[in-house]
């Protein structure tokens, strides 16, 4: 195998517990893909007419958890399903979901070796 398909290697589901009121749930869960992180930020913000923009984490929080729930007790994880959860359901899965911004620093690692030379 050359070197390179190291890139393309998925972990595969990863095992997850999701406890709500003392009772524990079994989960299977998925990393989302770096395009499928792209794609649900992009239909996360909303343009406004007057330039402003604004960021939608309950849409960006219910997107990803439909895209990384890959088994769970209820059967599929949609939309519909999570728009129906309780406060404390809906806040224990949440937990579930990366952050949607990362803080890097201003100038990649790579870069700034070679900088500090």
């Amino acid at each position: 195998m050359p070197e390179w398909e190291v890139l393309l290697q998925d972990e595969g589901p990863k095992e997850a517990v999701l406890e709500i009121k003392g009772v524990k749930i079994p989960l299977k869960i998925r990393d989302l893909t770096w395009t499928e992180k792209n794609q649900i930020l992009s239909k996360s913000f909303t343009y406004q007419t007057d330039g402003t923009i604004s960021f939608d984490f309950d849409k960006y929080n219910k997107l990803v958890l439909t895209k990384i729930i890959v088994e769970a007790p209820w059967g599929r994880t949609d939309l519909t399903f999570l728009t129906q959860l309780p406060r404390s359901s809906g806040e224990a899965l949440e937990k579930l979901v990366p952050k949607a911004f990362a803080e890097t620093p201003t100038t990649p690692d790579f870069l700034e070796r070679e900088l500090n030379k």
